[in-house]
Formats: C-alpha cells, sequence, structure tokens
C-alpha cells in the first residue's frame, strides 16, 4: 500500500478533519520531518481531491468521500459545523435535530458563535452553514458523539429558550411548538438560572406560556409547578408580543400577545 492509499485509508476511518488535524494525521503515517502544509497538500491532498477521495466544503475542512456510494454521509453536516470555530455550540433547530425532537428536517445547520467571531455562511451538498452570533455560548451546552467526533450543542433547556427567543432560527413558531412537545430534558432549576441571566421579559412570559401549553405532556409534567411563581413575577407591566409584527390575541395570565392562528397550531400537542 502506497503512503497516498494510507493516508486515505486514515482519512476515511475519521470522516471529517480540520487541516491542523490532517497535518497531524499525516505526519505520523508519512514520516517526514520536513513536511510542511504546502507539501502535504500538493503532494498528497491535491491528488486525493482529484480522484474524488476527499471533497473541501470550506476551506480548512477535508471529508472523506464513502468510497462505495461515492457521497458523503448525512451525518457528516453535524461534524463538519463542529470544526468552523473552536468556541460554539450547535442550535435552534440543528439542536432539535440532535436530540431527536425535530418535527421536520431543515437544510440550515445553525452554528451559534459569540459576538465578534463570524464567518461567510456556506453551503455544502445538501446543507447550509449559517452562523448565529449568542449572547453566553458557553452556558447551557452539553456534548455528545458523532462517529467519533465530539459535538458541542445547546442543551434541552438552552433549546427550549433559544427557540422560544428566535423562532425563525428554529423554522418558525409551527415547527417550534411541535418539536418542543417532543423535547425531553428540561429542567426547571437551570430554566430559571438562564432566564435569570437573558433577563428578558418577553422570555420569561413565553417560557411560562409554553410551559403551560404543555403541563400536560410526560416530558414537562411538574416543572410549570416548580417555576410558576418566579415566572409570573416577570408578567408585570406592560404586555410584550410573542412577534411583535403578528399580533394576536391577548393571554391574561402571562400577559402577552400570541400569534395569530395558535390554537391551530397546537393541533395535535
Amino acid at each position: 500500500m502506497t503512503k497516498l492509499e494510507k493516508l486515505n485509508v486514515e482519512i476515511q476511518k475519521r470522516g471529517v478533519l480540520t487541516s491542523d488535524e490532517l497535518f497531524e494525521l499525516a505526519s505520523e503515517i508519512l514520516e517526514n520531518e520536513e513536511m510542511d502544509y504546502r507539501y502535504l497538500y500538493t503532494e498528497y491532498l491535491q491528488k486525493l481531491l482529484k480522484r474524488g477521495k476527499i471533497v473541501r466544503p470550506r476551506r480548512g475542512i477535508y471529508v472523506a468521500v464513502d468510497p462505495t456510494s461515492e457521497t458523503v454521509g448525512r451525518d457528516y453536516r453535524y461534524i463538519i459545523a463542529s470544526k468552523i470555530r473552536d468556541m460554539y455550540y450547535l442550535g435552534f433547530h440543528t439542536a432539535l435535530e440532535l436530540h431527536g425532537s425535530a418535527y421536520s428536517w431543515f437544510k440550515m445547520v445553525t452554528i451559534c458563535i459569540p459576538h465578534g467571531s463570524q464567518f461567510r455562511s456556506f453551503e455544502f451538498r445538501d446543507s447550509r452553514y449559517v452562523p448565529v452570533s449568542t449572547s453566553y455560548p458557553d452556558k447551557g451546552i452539553e456534548k455528545i458523539s458523532r462517529r467519533g467526533h465530539q459535538l458541542i450543542i445547546s442543551n434541552p433547556t438552552r433549546t427550549f429558550l433559544d427557540c422560544l427567543d428566535r423562532p425563525k432560527l428554529a423554522g418558525g413558531w409551527e415547527e417550534v411548538l411541535k418539536s418542543l412537545s417532543s423535547l425531553p430534558g428540561v429542567k426547571s432549576e437551570e430554566l430559571l438560572s438562564m432566564l435569570e441571566s437573558f433577563n428578558r421579559k418577553v422570555l420569561y412570559r413565553k417560557a411560562g406560556y409554553m410551559l403551560d401549553i404543555l403541563r400536560s405532556n410526560p416530558y414537562f409534567e411538574g416543572i410549570l409547578e416548580e417555576v410558576q411563581d418566579p415566572l409570573l413575577e416577570q408578567t408585570k407591566g406592560a404586555p410584550v408580543y410573542m412577534d411583535r409584527n403578528h399580533p394576536g390575541d391577548h393571554n391574561e395570565k402571562w400577559n402577552i400577545y400570541l400569534i395569530p392562528n395558535m390554537e391551530r397550531m397546537l393541533e395535535g400537542i
């Protein structure tokens, strides 16, 4: 087996690698102490790219092509997203998908990053990779494994609040309502802690209203009773809107204007 073939075999095992990971891997296989990245690219990577053994969705990331199907695994989209920035989490609808609660499958992969860490969105195969600036990117996250790679995603509680806060990034209100109804793992103490950090009355009220809707749902049973008093404290004052551009009926308990056609969206939840 040639060194090029050995390198390709190891890339196939890993699936997705950054330039740095690939250089480290190649250094072990090729045993060339004088090798630099330009040499690696010219002598090896360029050949693998031309032969269709690997593809490059964006600068600095390489993906193995399945030799049998000659395609890239669908799961790889999450791994690719995890390689773009060091500090990140996969959130909103992407997190719903990874938690197994998304009502629909979406083309967009959402990478949540600190303010000032933006990158240009890009498309690769059937997915669009989109950066989203977020506050507290290290709060309410957890690590999961996919194909031997570690991914950072928003945990269920953070996912719940993020989707209520910016529903467009989770597919719109109907998708949010139907997806959250299948989301296990939201924790009451963590919910209050995050709401206190975000410190936004509208989010307190959205959360309270949603928990009210889901109070008989097995995944959310007992949560409202544990958090209702501090949430209701935030309902004083002027009413807020679930969607200011599309105000619907006013909910007196949570002092919030709902969105139109809410009853239709809630059917079956």
